[in-house]
């Protein structure tokens, strides 16, 4: 890794101000001087509260916000509330009865039923006839925030396919204290075996409640009907206000007879199992028929007095088959292997050494897993011991229940703390420890410590997968020691699996509680590029309303800093907003003189280029970039696609030089994250004045990516062909200003073109006269494919796609009235996804997922029947690809410049851009599936055909770099490319 010289930079940076669109692109970091460890620990110190987040409710409830009314016309969910009562009601249950009923009838702008009923009393017979959309149980005392049940109806509007809407609660003291509040993560079926986690917070379909026949009124009868009913993280929706509050008591333990039927409930649905009462919740334990092979793989630096504990405890496993490798790289000499051939484990034990360097804890257990023949893996740290004979049997019986994906335990110290309750993502920066330092038998925020749990991942030191999931991905090896096990829960998520922590103290754990942040600088970096979906938008297994940065749940206080905050500052990264700001006399101004090139400086890139002719093997290309934030998307990856093709298939050695102050650390992460085969590529900086450009190092090519590097390659000495990236008409992304007018000017330069479609190729070859060639885009089809979708039914909602970024040339505000009108028009019968960005006000009626990792992106494409893209500009973006590839049948705008791609009516519903025919385009496809059908056909077709194979769209690139004069594409006309 090379860094350039960065003399004259802080001149021009005082040029730029603090805001502007080009000081956000051309910065990489401000003071970047603090060392790693102590901005991933000098952050939470400085939080305040002693500490970050808050412990008391009174001052987190006054921080909060009050939720806004919502339109009285748009509540059209209708509700039944039973309140439960004793047999024999004296004046004190009248009363909280009366209290119950009060808060019902006090609900703003939504109407309900209440019916009191007797505990005991079987639902199907309570809601005989009822015809209202939900009902809810609340027992007697328990209160309603007035706008409960209108944020249950926005959440039912939003997504009609909810059959469960659960929310938080606190309990009231018998002198009106507020306390003990309780936070719920997403939707947690194991959390659901031992315990019902949502109590009475939550409204169920009344259809769903009235289906079952033996749940009756009571806490023992709503659990059940929560067992039964067929929920899953699509149906149940969560909304992170406290709007219930309760009696306050103590939290009722699960009885022998919720044993029972939990036990019930699971035979019932094809579940082999016996359950029991443990420390008051019900423990499972899942029966297989036959018992698959297991293989227990465990990594040490032949530490001795580690494996001396371990194994022996390993030896009491009562299981049927099962095989254990010690992976040993504290060196092979006779004394060591001496010590393996006096081992008397009490079981079989195969050792096998490690010399490989430098050491890499993921492909140790990777590369060992594959030596063994389990059908069931479990990676155990020799720091580890057993004190459960029945803890194998007990994760095996877990992993195979549908939709898990990895099992772990809960992890006591030798004092009997918690080590481990379930990886969390957020305190740092980066990942922790849930419930680190607790007591297994202390309550929080989040519930029980004792509880089942659901999580992002769980630890390495004992997590056990089936061996076809773990041969998917195994452990990423470009985790060094850290972070490696997070990233294999986290791919279990983005797959559509759950990752499950047992509670019971089966596995100790003896790694320090106090050993402090240790992980290798890289392995922080890797983190942070597979965290990011997550450090940006919450731990769905924690809570919104919970600080984001300690282990022990504590409330979240409206100035701490955000875990994203906390990950670039330990990175050396500085923070911004996305947000667009519309600053463009500003810009104009600030990179007027780092923007210009003179007419001779042009004269002599068309001298140069005159001056070198004929096939000239390129060995090194220099690539001079924007500063990015992120390698995975849009014109970035693809710039990174070409290069690792170049490097790949041409031994092209890459050279990537990104404008602005020096990151190489964070770019060079970026560029693995997104390439690992562009790993050991040569990253610096350089600065847009002439001293930067003269210090640029030659390069028999140079590549411009971005209209603000197009000056910089033209004036790049030592370089004798000069090329343009050009992925967008970039002049389109500014109004009729200085800006475009500068933008524009880049396609006059005389550099070769690369266009991204043959649109780009027509406007500049065509429109401006350069020389070029061009490439059709393709999608990655190991995550974009239509295999697993399956036909909606008549009665089921249509789901609708938008991109949710407010950037102008999205035309986001055409797309989201037009949603609007649709949503308004239909109700119930569409359901609106909004991801990209967190963009939504809150009274939109979408479905805002926010930012997710690309790779989770083609699950939810499949479960999508229309994508809406407005793009302005003159490339579509990759989005409708994506889309047409998962098959959704896409509405797009009626252009010309996208003909390349959509062919109205038949792969595309195409319309003018304007409101009335957007909202046209839209609802014909909701109402007419027989066309939504055929264009979702021929949209997969469009894509199998043309755009499927990437490696094969960039085939022609190499040549082109070595002669483009030979291998340019002519113009096939002239196009028009006026503003």
């Amino acid at each position: 890794m090379n860094t350039w010289k960065d003399s004259a930079g802080r001149a021009f940076r005082s040029m730029l101000p603090p805001e502007s669109a080009p000081r956000r692109v051309l910065r990489a970091t401000r003071g970047a001087a603090r060392s790693f460890r102590d901005t991933l620990s000098a952050p939470q110190a400085e939080v305040g509260h002693e500490g970050p987040g808050l412990t008391d409710y009174a001052q987190w409830r006054a921080e909060q916000p009050a939720l806004e009314p919502l339109p009285s016309d748009q509540q059209e969910t209708t509700f039944v509330v039973v309140v439960e009562t004793s047999a024999h009601p004296d004046e004190r249950e009248t009363s909280a009865v009366d209290a119950t009923v009060a808060s019902v009838e006090a609900q703003r702008t939504v109407t309900a039923r209440t019916v009191v009923a007797v505990s005991g009393t079987p639902l199907a017979e309570l809601l005989d006839g009822a015809d209202e959309h939900f009902a809810l149980f609340l027992t007697s005392g328990s209160v309603l925030d007035p706008a409960a049940l209108e944020q249950v109806a926005k959440e039912h509007r939003v997504d009609p396919v909810r059959r469960v809407i659960a929310f938080d609660t606190d309990q009231v003291t018998s002198t009106g204290e507020r306390v003990s509040p309780r936070f719920r993560p997403t939707w947690s079926p194991e959390i659901m075996l031992g315990v019902n986690y949502l109590g009475r917070a939550f409204a169920i379909r009344t259809s769903a409640a009235s289906a079952d026949d033996s749940a009756t009124l009571d806490s023992h009868g709503i659990w059940k009907l929560l067992l039964g009913t067929e929920l899953s993280d699509a149906v149940v929706g969560l909304i992170p206000h406290i709007l219930l509050s309760t009696p306050a008591g103590p939290i009722r333990g699960a009885t022998e007879a919720d044993a029972a039927m939990v036990q019930r409930c699971l035979r019932e649905r094809g579940e082999a199992a016996t359950a029991q009462v443990s420390n008051g919740i019900v423990r499972v334990a899942f029966e297989l028929e036959t018992w698959p092979s297991v293989s227990i793989v465990i990594p040490t630096k032949h530490s001795t007095a580690n494996l001396e504990r371990l194994l022996p405890s390993l030896a009491s496993t009562d299981y049927p088959s099962f095989d254990v490798t010690i992976v040993d790289n504290g060196g092979e000499t006779e004394e060591h292997e001496s010590w393996y051939a006096e081992l008397d484990a009490g079981i079989p034990v195969r050792h096998v050494w490690w010399d490989e360097e430098p050491f890499n804890y993921s492909r140790v257990n990777t590369v060992t897993a594959a030596s063994t023949d389990g059908d069931v893996l479990v990676f155990l740290n020799d720091d580890t011991e057993i004190v459960d004979p029945d803890w194998l049997r007990e994760m095996v019986g877990m992993l195979h229940r549908e939709g898990v994906g990895t099992v772990g335990y809960q992890h006591r110290t030798a004092d009997g703390l918690v080590q481990h309750g379930g990886v969390m993502l957020g305190p740092g920066g980066f990942a922790a420890n849930l419930f680190a330092g607790m007591r297994p038998d202390d309550d929080s925020l989040l519930g029980p410590v004792r509880w089942y749990r659901n999580a992002l991942a769980v630890t390495a030191a004992c997590v056990a997968i089936r061996r076809e999931l773990f041969d998917v991905g195994g452990f990423d090896e470009r985790f060094q020691l850290t972070g490696s096990d997070v990233v294999l829960g986290l791919d279990q998520i983005i797959r559509g699996r759950r990752n499950v922590v047992i509670p019971f103290d089966a596995v100790r754990h003896f790694e320090s509680l106090t050993r402090g942040a240790h992980a290798p600088r890289a392995d922080s970096f890797a983190s942070y590029w597979r965290y990011h979906p997550w450090l940006a938008a919450g731990d769905p297994y924690s809570s919104p309303n919970l600080c984001r940065l300690t282990e022990v749940p504590r409330f979240a206080a409206a100035d701490d800093p955000s875990p994203l905050q906390l990950a670039m500052a330990g990175l050396g990264r500085e923070f911004a907003s996305d947000a667009q700001k519309s600053t463009i006399s500003e810009d104009a101004t600030a990179l007027m003189s780092l923007a210009t090139i003179s007419a001779e400086e042009v004269a002599a890139v068309v001298s140069t280029h005159a001056s070198t002719t004929g096939h000239r093997e390129v060995r090194t290309i220099n690539w001079l970039l924007p500063g990015f934030d992120m390698p995975f998307f849009g014109g970035v990856n693809t710039t990174l696609r070409i290069a690792d093709k170049l490097a790949r298939e041409h031994g092209v050695v890459n050279r990537f030089l990104v404008n602005g102050h020096p990151n190489n650390e964070f770019y060079e992460s970026a560029i693995v994250a997104a390439f690992p085969g562009l790993a050991g590529s040569e990253v610096g900086n350089y600065y847009g004045d002439d001293d930067g450009i003269a210090a640029v190092p030659p390069a028999d090519v140079a590549i411009a990516t971005f209209w603000l590097t197009a000056v910089d390659v033209a004036k790049t000495p030592g370089t004798p062909r000069k090329f343009y990236l050009i992925q967008d008409y970039e002049p389109s992304f500014y109004p009729a200003s200085t800006l475009f007018a500068m933008t524009e000017q880049t396609y006059k330069l005389g550099l070769y073109g690369i266009c991204n479609t043959e649109s780009m190729h027509d406007i500049y070859a065509g429109g401006y006269g350069g020389t070029a060639t061009y490439f059709t885009p393709a999608v990655d089809r190991g995550i974009y494919h239509p295999v697993g979708r399956r036909e909606r039914g008549d009665d089921e909602p249509v789901t609708i796609f938008a991109y949710a970024r407010d950037h102008f040339r999205n035309c986001w505000e055409l797309v989201f009235a037009a949603l609007s009108e649709v949503k308004r028009r239909h109700g119930d019968r569409v359901r609106i996804i909004a991801a990209g960005a967190k963009y939504l006000p809150p009274s939109a009626d979408f479905i805002d997922l926010g930012l997710l990792d690309y790779r989770a992106t083609g699950r939810l494409y499949r479960e999508t029947d229309i994508g809406v893209t407005m793009q302005i500009s003159r490339h579509p973006s990759y989005l409708p690809l994506e889309l047409m590839a998962s098959g959704v049948a896409m509405v797009a705008p009626d252009s010309d410049w996208f003909r390349w791609l959509f062919h109205p009516d038949e792969n595309a519903r195409t319309t003018m851009m304007t409101y009335d025919d957007v909202v046209a385009g839209i609802d014909e496809l909701v109402q007419d599936a027989q066309k939504r059908r055929a264009i979702q056909a021929a949209g997969i077709q469009t894509i199998d055909v043309a755009h499927s194979d990437w490696d094969a769209a960039l085939d022609h690139l190499y040549d082109y770099l070595c002669d483009p004069e030979a291998n340019a594409i002519p113009s096939s006309s002239p196009r028009t490319v006026a503003p």
